[in-house]
């Protein structure tokens, strides 16, 4: 028998700035690591790998914005035949949508009972549901790497040290649903970093924790063993951690070279309605700069479309964020997203389309903008194409390439031989504002079309 891991990224390689930094699926790779040897495994990533279906069962893990496409896979795959298994978040908050698209669904967590679902296929005794719980550190395995071979990652050492998440953002669905938050023994992370430095000996780590410093003692022995490796790390911060600055030189000395903060919004009612309190009155301008003369970069990780915006509020915050010196700017549009309270609240109020991630897109210009651009709800103040075109318009703006752009990065790389990280990030600066650019003019093109849509 032939189990294949699959992992499909739709849109991957269409503006949003993941679409070139590319990272293993780590999440497969911690079921690689249960799956009993009397199975053959085998991956396909659609980052790295032509898309072909050779084997006997499927295991997919599905995101929201990629549901449809995953379903219609596992379709053809069942038609054919084959045994198809669906996890992952998707599955987890719809479990009776994707049950009629698989022969087993798996829910939660499903590490500790990936022998079970494979001894009943062995067995071929395969349920139809099975229900995972979260996994308690004690039961936590090293990843092992060489699942991915030598697939060409820009990002191969990616890791996580923690799961789950402190907060309950309301545009959130894994901290609901995921479990409470939980860390990983020291000396599992430390095996794992022992082998990714012997896999790829010149690369940073890339940690994927939601919040990796949630626990601050925890997180003071994390940043303790990666001061022991001299291991390089990005990893996302939230903005209060930003904004401390002890924290932020201890990260420095550890071997930081950059974080991601959840910026959101500069506007702290629009934080407010969204649940951010954390963000709420922060020094976020002077908070970069402290990080950068620590040597680590910044990028902030902002939302259009939060129930506050308006045209002059949007205006107002790219002459805000012009004067703050962050490496990168990731705009993208509020994602409604099922099993989060704010999907509920739009819901009863119809303004959100119910199974948007299944139906025709309601929005023209949605086809040939990349998922996190696509508009699937209703806003007092915009548009759906105002709204793309504001994301597009930003993002121009904020991340525009020019000669102080690659002054201050150059700048901030240096310690060390920290310039590969710079020239990493003004490789996707680059490449994000010229595709900006160009959907931007398609963008107004369609908005020009639409009688119903006045030019902003």
């Amino acid at each position: 028998m032939k189990l294949v891991f699959v992992n499909i990224m739709h849109d991957l390689h269409r503006l949003d700035s993941t679409a070139i930094i590319s990272q293993p699926p780590v999440p497969l790779a911690v079921l690689y690591a249960v799956t009993p040897k009397a199975i053959e495994t085998a991956l396909v990533d659609e980052q790295t790998d032509e898309v072909r279906f050779d084997g006997d069962v499927f295991a997919f893990t599905l995101a929201t914005e990629y549901a449809g496409k995953v379903y219609r896979y596992a379709d053809d795959l069942r038609a054919a035949g084959k045994k198809v298994i669906l996890g992952g978040i998707h599955v987890t908050v719809c479990p009776e949508e994707a049950m009629r698209h698989a022969d087993a669904i798996v829910t939660g967590e499903a590490e500790t009972l990936w022998p079970t679902v494979c001894a009943d296929l062995l067995a071929g005794k395969l349920k139809e549901r099975y229900t995972g719980s979260p996994t308690p550190p004690s039961r936590m395995v090293p990843v092992d790497y060489r699942f991915f071979a030598d697939r060409p990652y820009l990002t191969p050492a990616s890791l996580f040290a923690t799961r789950g998440c402190n907060h309950r953002c309301s545009f959130c669905v894994s901290s609901r649903y995921m479990g409470p938050f939980r860390t990983k023994p020291l000396d599992v992370l430390e095996r794992e970093i022992n082998q990714l430095r012997d896999l790829y000996p010149t690369a940073f780590l890339q940690f994927t924790d939601d919040n990796l410093l949630a626990d601050r003692d925890y997180g003071a022995e994390v940043l303790g063993l990666l001061r022991r490796k001299r291991r390089r790390f990005v990893t996302m911060v939230t903005l209060d951690q930003l904004c401390d600055g002890a924290l932020m030189q201890e990260m420095a000395s550890s071997g930081c070279l950059g974080v991601a903060v959840g910026v959101e919004s500069v506007d702290d009612d629009n934080c407010l309605s969204m649940g951010k309190h954390h963000n709420v009155h922060r020094p976020f301008p002077e908070a970069v700069r402290q990080a950068n003369e620590q040597g680590i970069h910044v990028c902030a990780l902002l939302m259009v479309g939060l129930p506050h915006d308006t045209p002059e509020r949007l205006a107002r915050t790219q002459r805000y964020l012009e004067q703050v010196p962050c490496s990168l700017y990731d705009l993208r549009i509020l994602r409604i997203y099922p099993g989060s309270p704010l999907y509920d609240q739009m819901l009863s109020r119809g303004n959100v389309t119910n199974g948007w991630w299944l139906g025709k897109e309601p929005v023209s210009t949605n086809h040939f903008l990349p998922g996190r651009l696509q508009v699937h709800f209703k806003h007092s103040h915009f548009s759906p194409m105002q709204l793309q075109y504001w994301t597009l318009k930003l993002t121009r703006e904020l991340d525009r390439m020019n000669g102080g752009a690659v002054a201050h990065a150059l700048r901030v790389s240096r310690r060390g031989d920290a310039t590969k990280f710079a020239a990493i990030l003004l490789s996707a600066r680059s490449r994000i504002v010229k595709q900006a650019r160009t959907l931007l003019d398609r963008v107004e093109q369609a908005m020009a079309a639409d009688a119903e849509t006045p030019l902003v």
